[in-house]
């Protein structure tokens, strides 16, 4: 134990501290007191001036989306259409092809495939979820809906990772391309879906295709980071030993990094099976069908109906969720030794549950028990209940809720450069000079597009649901990795939060409180945090053993174990959590524009519904130059100290 704490007593780093006004957080609050003086004396006298606003863009992006238009509907399309055109018809097919396979299985078939397969390779725990998440399909009288569903989330899930993980390794063992993909990954989560949704149905039509395009946006760029992540995240040393035992490249990819990345790239698939299903009902609006057009569809002519729906996609996003990671860990070599008799039996075992399926299918085609189930199910006596949990919560003489609004005009009222300098120090003096000039580029961004107040409007709702959701993630995240039991409790109620669509959840928060923000922030808040407390909890229970045994040698009570060696040891996954909040919050700013938050996210709403296609592109902008100035912010002075050892 004494010569692990010495080794790594040797390798710890040189920690300098600073006095205490030289803190960072004394200095952030100094450049806040400044901002708020210059507040106080001129506050709403000097918005962004006009003429550094150009006001003409819109007008063009709405000509050019006309010339897209014609020029994807022309007899001749160019080259690109063409492409565009023959990958639209290649995903058409492909969710065509899942579904039809699916169906002509029969409900019967379907059932049994998917419940022998969870049994198999993820153990009788996983079978069962497998088997309650069908019967729950059929009793909800959704079997169809969630069959179409389940075909475009393999699809969408499948093309996701067969791009994401690959890209991901690149990442994590390349920092030039780290660097070069970071702008990329930043642009596909943070502009919000309702933003793209026209340029990929001008370039995709509409239908399943269009669906699954739009998925993969924003189901890729979890893949992407937490791939990297994992790779980033073996210790140095088992690297430069495996290269000075002459291993090639490859070699060490294969056999040291990604086994030992094992645990990062199995949450990378949890999340993004989750994130492509948080997307349905997004998809939906452009032909996606399935749980997706049941919920949209539902919300103003048949809330009850979209509640259930919503209910079906989350109880799908745990069973895939169960039965992957179930299946993955069984599969792990680190946790079983095989005898040539114990591989002899799974094959045997294997075969069996491919005769089995291929029984129970031929018997549901057989017996003739059809494509869907169309038995008894409970939706009408479900239906009933949920509309009446609804009236309930509508009526005003038994909800009264005084929501006090927050002063959101710090932002707004300050003088517009008095924020750039103010906004552009705290960035200087958090993580440096570099991100320094991306936030000064990003705001003037945002006041070139002419979305300075409303940008500024949104920046206050983000920071505020961002601060709430990061502080109840941490902590949880935290609480988890230190206690089994606490993680269990909280595993469901992530995987709830955090597939169930917004625009399902914050119906009841639109109810219980006044058109306003307060209903954007609390989905957000719920929608953000899930993903902080994951990977809170993952990064906290990846530390190095080395590292928790050596400071336990030095008598460490748990109390400094978990302050002072793994929570900074962890940084690094703590502030991707902190990143990732960020990403989601600014995903939900269009659904909260949608229920009175007002800012750019309303704007991008009603560019979708008014065809105003140039005022939702610039507000998008808006929202994505936010989101690039606040990532740089929270991504901290990673590397300062990282070369200094004592």
């Amino acid at each position: 134990m004494s010569s692990v704490a010495t080794d790594y007593a040797v390798s710890a780093p040189l920690v300098v501290r600073r006095p205490w006004w030289q803190s960072r957080l004394v200095l952030v609050a100094a450049i806040v007191a400044g901002m708020g003086v210059a507040y106080g004396v001129a506050a709403w006298d000097y918005p962004w001036p006009s003429w550094l606003a150009w006001e003409s863009l819109s007008g063009y992006l709405d000509r050019f989306q006309i010339w897209l238009s014609d020029q994807r509907n022309a007899e001749d399309p160019s080259l690109v259409f063409v492409l565009f055109n023959g990958f639209a018809s290649f995903l058409d097919d492909l969710v065509g092809w899942l579904f039809t396979a699916l169906t002509e299985m029969t409900w019967a078939g379907t059932t049994a495939t998917a419940t022998l397969l969870s049994l198999r390779f993820g153990g009788v725990r996983a079978g069962a979820v497998m088997l309650s998440a069908l019967a729950s399909f059929a009793l909800l009288g959704l079997w169809s809906e969630s069959m179409e569903t389940l075909s475009l989330m393999v699809a969408a899930v499948a093309l996701s990772l067969l791009v994401g993980i690959p890209v991901g390794i690149a990442a994590g063992r390349s920092d030039r391309v780290q660097r070069a993909l970071a702008p990329v990954l930043d642009a596909m989560q943070i502009v919000p879906a309702f933003a793209y949704l026209m340029p990929v149905v001008i370039l995709f039509s509409v239908g399943p295709g269009a669906a699954v395009v739009t998925t993969m946006i924003y189901a890729v760029p979890p893949a992407v980071r937490i791939t990297a992540l994992g790779i980033r995240s073996v210790p140095r040393e088992t690297v430069e030993a495996a290269r000075a035992m002459g291993a090639t490249s490859r070699q060490l990819l294969l056999q040291v990094q990604l086994p030992l990345a094992r645990r990062m790239i199995l949450l990378s698939v949890n999340q993004t099976i989750l994130f492509a299903l948080s997307m349905v009902v997004i998809a939906g609006l452009i032909g996606g069908s399935g749980l997706g057009d049941t919920v949209t569809n539902g919300l103003y002519s048949n809330p009850a109906l979209a509640v259930l729906a919503g209910v079906a996609i989350v109880i799908m996003a745990i069973a895939l969720d169960r039965a992957t990671e179930a299946a993955a860990v069984r599969a792990d070599p680190a946790r079983r030794h095989l005898t040539p008799a114990d591989v002899r039996r799974l094959r045997l075992a294997t075969a069996a549950t491919l005769a089995a399926i291929g029984l129970a299918v031929g018997l549901g085609r057989g017996l003739g028990a059809g494509q869907t189930w169309q038995r008894w199910t409970a939706q009408d006596w479900l239906l009933a209940r949920v509309q009446s949990a609804l009236d309930y919560v509508q009526d005003p003489s038994t909800w009264v809720f005084q929501v006090t609004s927050p002063t959101g005009n710090f932002l707004v009222g300050t003088p517009w450069f008095a924020t750039v300098a103010g906004l552009v120090a705290i960035a200087f003096v958090v993580s440096g000079l570099r991100p320094a000039f991306t936030v000064l580029a990003m705001l003037a961004t945002v006041g070139l597009v002419g979305e300075w107040q409303p940008g500024m409007d949104t920046a206050s709702q983000v920071l505020v649901a961002t601060a709430l959701a990061v502080a109840v993630g941490v902590v949880l995240g935290v609480w988890a990795a230190e206690s089994t039991i606490v993680s269990r409790a909280l595993r469901p109620i992530n995987d709830v939060l955090q597939t169930l669509p917004q625009l399902v959840y914050i119906i009841p928060f639109v109810y219980l409180m006044p058109i306003s923000f307060v209903p954007g922030i609390v989905a957000s808040v719920l929608y953000a945090f899930p993903v902080v407390v994951r990977l809170v909890e993952r990064g906290v229970r990846d530390v190095a053993p080395a590292a928790v045994e050596a400071a336990s040698a030095f008598g460490a009570t748990r109390g400094q174990l978990l302050l002072k060696v793994k929570i900074p040891l962890a940084r690094e996954a703590i502030m991707l959590g902190v990143n990732q909040g960020i990403m989601m919050v600014l995903a939900g700013g269009v659904i909260a524009g949608l229920v009175g938050s007002g800012a750019p996210g309303y704007e991008v709403a009603k560019g979708l519904q008014r065809n105003e296609f140039g005022n939702g592109v610039l507000a998008s902008v808006a929202i994505l130059a936010l989101g690039i100035a606040l990532d740089r912010v929270t991504q901290g002075k990673r590397r300062v100290g990282e070369e200094a050892y004592r």
